[in-house]
């Protein structure tokens, strides 16, 4: 019975050794079949990964000199604007033009009643003829005066020569006193004539002179009388269209009343605010004498421009330098357009062209050396447009030579180094390419 108890304690450490046994058999039993698969199973060869192509369009590049152009937006306005007020009182009779019309210089706009104006010019013509003749009638008094010198004298003399005869009469006692007494009295009475004659001849100058003053203040009434006649009709001062009106037919107006407004076409010019540094390089070129010349385009209309002159300072508020651009006289553009400029600059020596999507953060493109991407460090000179009216870009660098190809796709992975297809830009399109990037990613 002891050992019967002992056999049955047994059991169970027995079945834990077996247990652990079996799992160490187990085990072995796989590694034995694991190596068994790797050693008599196939051997792959190890795979070779090709290097991606990136097919690129390019331009083949040469530094020349090259004008870069300038593009801002300005408003078109007139040199000046003039607003046509009244001179005198009176009734508006009758306007002749409609706002938006064309008036050539000298054209008659507007008309006042001159019935009243009429009649001062009529009373001016009248004084005018009343003083012209007292002038004439002074005149014929001074020659009749100056005709009438020589006998006042010669009667003077005749007293004179008969008062020494008397007097040598009286000496003699042949003549009483009393005949003497007469004779004295006669020469002195043709004396005091003569007297009063030569100061009569004396004034007349000063007759003739107030006469003629008399005469030019008749004239100066009369030419203010035809001047006031002349303010009914309202004639434009230049070449424009009449921007507003602001009188009707029939309306009393007084002096200095706004009748309309005009605007001169014949200085037509746009205004436009620019950068100071692009300034600095207009007043030079205008400075030397060298004409710019550019072209502006509004609602679909292209119109070509000189500039005319830059603004001494800038304007409290405004980031840049006024310049203004002449334009045609006939521009079918209003005024207050809002137009974009397009101003050629004086050329840059050693600069190439590319699109804008060719320069890289602004400072950096992609030269093609066997069919790898080089970056090339590049000055952004300024902006460019070709003669197919394509926007370009500007770039001037001293690694850059003659014949270069410089990438002008926009390819998101460019880096130095990076492997690349050379496509001509005329094969493949940039919509293309970019298909192909994202077939090869």
């Amino acid at each position: 019975m002891f050992e019967q108890a002992q056999i049955v304690r047994r059991l169970p450490r027995l079945r834990h050794v077996g247990v652990r046994l079996a799992g160490v058999l187990v085990f072995g039993a796989l590694i034995t079949l694991s190596a068994l698969i790797i050693a008599t199973g196939p051997r792959a060869e190890p795979e070779v990964r090709a290097e991606k192509e990136w097919p690129v369009s390019f331009k083949t590049v040469s530094p020349q000199a090259l004008e870069p152009s300038f593009q801002v937006y300005g408003r078109l306005e007139s040199g000046q604007t003039a607003v046509l007020r009244a001179a005198i009182s009176g009734t508006v009779s009758g306007v002749l033009f409609r706002e938006g019309d064309w008036v050539d210089r000298g054209d008659v706009l507007a008309v006042l009643d001159d019935a009243e104006l009429s009649l001062a010019v009529s009373a001016a013509e009248s004084a005018l003829r009343q003083a012209q003749a007292n002038r004439s009638s002074v005149l014929t008094s001074f020659e009749l005066a100056q005709e009438l010198t020589a006998h006042h004298e010669a009667q003077a003399l005749m007293a004179v020569t008969k008062r020494e005869r008397f007097d040598t009469l009286h000496e003699q006692r042949m003549i009483a006193d009393a005949q003497l007494d007469e004779v004295l009295q006669e020469a002195n009475e043709r004396a005091m004539t003569l007297a009063r004659h030569k100061a009569s001849l004396k004034d007349f100058p000063y007759q003739i002179a107030r006469a003629d003053a008399a005469v030019s203040e008749a004239q100066t009434r009369l030419q203010r009388a035809q001047l006031e006649l002349s303010y009914s009709r309202l004639t434009a001062p230049f070449s424009g269209r009449v921007l507003s009106i602001d009188v009707a037919e029939g309306d009393r107006i007084a002096g200095g009343t706004s009748l309309l407004k005009l605007a001169d076409f014949e200085s037509l010019q746009i205004r436009a605010a620019i950068p100071v540094q692009t300034a600095q390089r207009l007043r030079q070129s205008l400075d030397r004498g060298q004409p710019l010349t550019g072209r502006a385009l509004a609602g679909g209309v292209s119109e070509e421009f000189e500039l005319l002159g830059l603004a001494g300072d800038i304007k409290p508020g405004q980031g840049g330098i006024d310049a203004f651009f002449g334009v045609d006289s006939d521009s079918v553009l209003a005024l207050g357009s809002v137009v974009q400029l397009s101003l050629n600059l004086p050329a840059e020596p050693d600069v190439v062209s590319i699109p804008m999507h060719a320069l890289y953060d602004n400072v950096r493109i992609y030269r093609i050396e066997q069919s790898r991407l080089q970056a090339l460090e590049v000055e952004r000179v300024g902006e460019y447009e070709d003669h197919l009216g394509n926007y370009q870009l500007l770039v001037r660098s001293p690694a850059i030579k003659a014949g270069d190809q410089i990438m002008i796709s926009q390819l998101p992975t460019a880096v130095t180094g990076l492997l690349v297809v050379p496509v001509e830009t005329n094969v493949a399109t940039a919509t293309e390419l970019a298909a192909q990037w994202s077939s090869l990613e």
